[in-house]
């Protein structure tokens, strides 16, 4: 096996550093979290703008307009958009800044009529389409109950659609609220319990299971033994903790955090 270079060993090291300043945030909010932070998110931004550069407009925009062999009706086309993403610019002038909602209206118009469809066919249809199975054919395939299959069958299919017609009769507040809607909301309000439960749940699980892999990385368990040897993550652990501790306790003894000081 190849050793590492030095750029991956200091970049595992920076990785550990980091992941020690944002739960430095469990103590106080600090400068070294805010650090953290602000770094997250410039990097974050950096690599938004190369990617949007790279991925959508050289390819789209700079490449057919410049290096194009002919002036064509198509390349001349190409003038609108180049105005209209100068024109987003103005936003930062006081007295050219209305021009800016020249391009602003034409992104929003041109998102809702393409969105307006797309979410139609893509979310609507196909969630009815989800949310009314077909009875027979879930019967034969999966019967009843289905441990196998996470579940599925047929009770699993009725209890969708009549929770989900149930939860919808919940919000429907021109009918009557007698006996029979009151149950039925009841019954409504309680799928929508088990949904942000289950939903709750899983993003629970979901930032637990972050924060073990964070924790792998710091003691070294996500590496096999000849790349632990080389990085010693646990050695980073320790110096990093050690020295955000530090400037932690200078920190707070200069009066930081504190707005009397």
């Amino acid at each position: 096996m190849e050793p590492l270079a030095t750029i991956e060993i200091a970049g595992a090291w920076l990785s550990i550093f980091l992941t020690l300043c944002i739960f430095s945030y469990l103590y106080e909010d600090n400068p070294i979290y805010k650090l953290a932070e602000h770094l997250f998110l410039g990097v974050s931004i950096g690599y938004g703008v190369i990617e949007i550069y790279y991925g959508v407009l050289r390819p789209n925009l700079i490449d057919k307009l410049v290096f194009a062999d002919a002036w064509t009706l198509s390349r001349i086309g190409l003038l609108a958009p180049l105005v209209m993403f100068f024109l987003l610019f103005t936003k930062f002038t006081r007295k050219y800044s209305w021009l800016a909602r020249i391009p602003i209206a034409f992104l929003v118009a041109a998102f809702a009529g393409v969105k307006m469809t797309g979410e139609a066919n893509a979310r609507l249809i196909t969630q009815v389409k989800e949310s009314m199975p077909d009875l027979a054919e879930t019967w034969a395939t999966h019967g009843f109950w289905n441990w196998e299959a996470d579940g599925a069958g047929l009770f699993s299919a009725l209890l969708l659609v009549l929770g989900l017609s149930a939860t919808l009769l919940h919000f429907y507040f021109s009918a009557p609220q007698n006996k029979v809607m009151k149950g039925i909301s009841r019954f409504g309000v309680v799928m929508l319990m088990l949904s942000f439960g289950a939903s709750f749940g899983y993003t629970v699980m979901g930032r637990i299971s972050l924060a073990i892999g964070r924790a792998q990385e710091m003691l070294g368990d996500n590496r096999n033994a000849f790349e632990a040897s080389q990085i010693h993550p646990q050695l980073a652990t320790g110096l990093s903790m050690a020295a955000i501790i530090a400037f932690l306790a200078v920190w707070k003894v200069r009066g930081g955090g504190n707005p009397s000081a």
